[in-house]
């Protein structure tokens, strides 16, 4: 009897969805939107009108209508005012007059970091424009290793330009990306991160990556140019202090202005996409006891993995790909890809999200929870596709990931050799339903990279990402330390540095997240500190958030 009354719940929510079409909406839709929670989601989840204007997804329906109404960065909410720049010269002038009036300095490239992480308390925002998005290519040359030759691109990429579209940004296209550039020669970056609508300059300075053991994006990094706090631009080549200092500095070091690439071929990524139970997922131990996932990271170019722990779902959601350079295109999809598709994810969330908030949950909360989550990830589904590079490897660029499905998260780096402890204490971690979510658990893996502050310098990475819908009600924080407290336990854990991080001094597990316990995990730190001191010496890029999490002191109490 329960079972039939959860199917017809869900087919009654999915069928009545279509009005709720999100392409749309308009301002005078808002009688539409209350009548759909009112006659619908209220009433499963026994909520009230009081409820109504409080729904995080009504809001969220709001935020999008002002994106669809603005088309300038400085309409968006709780973000500063962007100084764009289009020069080289200009970043310098303005570094030099925020030096002399004493104010702080950062730069945003596609806002995907944690805001407290990019933009200061009081002070100057730039955004790289112009001659800073450019893609000046300046060679194709062949080149022998050994008796092998291959041909290299090489070119110079403003840090401001976009690795792929950014939806966000008007003035962005597919058309002038540095992806859609590159390959229109025939190269490509070995990796991309899940979303393509990262900056050239953040990727790398906050030590992002895309899942893969075998390539990274460092790896193909000839220079590093970059503005310092003295307004001196500086270039890093690889195999120097300055190299290894830069390259993962989250703006501290000075503003990153162009980066020079030596780019290998790259035409098509095939794989597939599968749900599994997580018993016969690559998530549990072989029958020796070893790391089933370990083995995959190591033996498949690409790899993503999405955890599904919810009691009435556990299925486990494996994203392989290899490189080729052969086969008609097929082309990969996300399940979430249409608008359609990602509203009714998002009133799924919501639902999920509201039953998370009561203090205990039911076995018939579980049930429910469930049911709305189980549509997206079909175990009976199997995607095979061979699509080129840019495409299939930002595996969520189709998600509406900036508004719908607008996600939070921490990322936590741990060894690759303690991947089975990682899947261990995780799988207990989930017996409580509230760290499970309404969302999935990502996980993929990360090459060793030569710079100092990287999550995986000098070591291969399993990387950990919870995810938060950030129209959820509740604490962010509080969800996140769930996996805090239980991860960074464990010997070498890193977190990235763009993402969400536990509050100075925070205590986590038998862990404290202090500049002792960022010490004990990067063991360049100080040099780092110290080089940071050298090419900002009046603390022009430090903002509070930074100031805290590193220690650093202010300027006052240095002299």
């Amino acid at each position: 009897m329960h079972a039939m009354k959860y199917i017809y719940v869900k087919k009654l929510l999915f069928d009545r969805c279509y009005f709720y079409h999100f392409s749309g909406l308009g301002e005078n839709n808002n009688a539409d939107k209350n009548a759909f929670f009112r006659h619908i989601i209220y009433p499963i989840l026994g909520k009230t009108d009081d409820d109504l204007e409080q729904s995080p997804l009504v809001h969220m329906i709001k935020d999008e209508l002002k994106m669809k109404l603005h088309s300038d960065f400085s309409c968006w909410p709780d973000k500063p005012t962007l100084t764009p720049v289009t020069t080289v010269d200009e970043i310098i002038q303005a570094i030099l007059t925020a030096k002399k009036e004493k104010k702080t300095l950062r730069v945003a490239g596609a806002q995907h970091s944690a805001s407290a992480a990019i933009f200061p308390e009081d002070g100057v925002t730039l955004q790289l424009m112009g001659d800073l998005r450019k893609v000046e290519i300046q060679r194709i040359q062949w080149e022998s290793k050994g008796i092998q030759y291959k041909k290299w691109l090489y070119c110079r990429i403003g840090a401001g330009c976009y690795l792929g579209k950014n939806p966000m940004d008007p003035t962005s296209t597919l058309e002038n990306s540095a992806c859609y550039q590159v390959a229109f020669h025939g190269f490509g970056f070995p990796e991309l991160g899940g979303i393509i609508q990262q900056s050239v300059g953040g990727y790398i300075s906050t030590g992002s990556a895309g899942g893969s053991l075998k390539h990274s994006f460092c790896d193909v990094i000839r220079e590093i140019e970059f503005v310092d706090g003295n307004g001196k631009l500086q270039v890093a080549k690889p195999g120097t202090d300055l190299w290894a200092a830069v390259g993962v500095s989250m703006g501290l070091f000075g503003v990153i202005t162009h980066v020079s690439f030596r780019l290998p071929k790259m035409n098509l990524v095939e794989g597939s996409e599968q749900q599994f139970t997580f018993a016969d997922s690559m998530l549990g131990p072989d029958k020796d006891g070893k790391s089933k996932l370990k083995e995959s990271l190591e033996n498949h170019e690409y790899l993503r993995v999405n955890w599904f722990p919810q009691e009435k779902v556990r299925r486990v959601q494996q994203w392989v790909g290899e490189r080729t350079s052969k086969g008609e295109i097929i082309p990969y999809k996300s399940t979430v890809s249409t608008i359609l598709a990602s509203g009714m994810a998002a009133i799924a969330l919501e639902i999920c999200n509201c039953l998370l908030q009561k203090k205990h949950l039911t076995e018939t909360d579980c049930r429910i929870i469930g049911t709305f989550l189980k549509p997206f990830v079909d175990l009976e589904e199997v995607k095979l596709f061979r699509d080129k590079w840019f495409k299939a490897l930002p595996m969520d660029n189709e998600s509406h990931t900036d508004t719908i499905l607008k996600i939070d998260f921490t990322e936590i780096w741990i060894p690759i050799d303690q991947c089975q402890t990682v899947m261990d204490k995780l799988q207990h971690l989930f017996n409580d339903q509230k760290a499970c979510g309404n969302l999935p658990t990502e996980i993929y893996g990360a090459k060793e990279s030569p710079f100092w502050l990287s999550m995986s310098y000098n070591q291969k990475m399993v990387r950990v990402d919870p995810y938060w819908w950030h129209y959820n009600k509740g604490d962010k924080r509080h969800f996140f330390s769930y996996f805090w407290d239980v991860l960074l336990d464990i010997p070498g854990t890193r977190l990235h540095w763009g993402k969400y991080l536990p509050h100075p001094h925070q205590v986590c597990g038998k862990s404290t997240f202090n500049l002792a316990y960022l010490k004990g995990v990067y063991p360049k730190m100080d040099h780092w500190l110290k080089m940071r001191e050298t090419m900002d010496p009046d603390q022009v890029f430090v903002t509070k958030y930074w100031r805290d999490i590193l220690e650093i002191p202010s300027p006052s109490i240095q002299n």
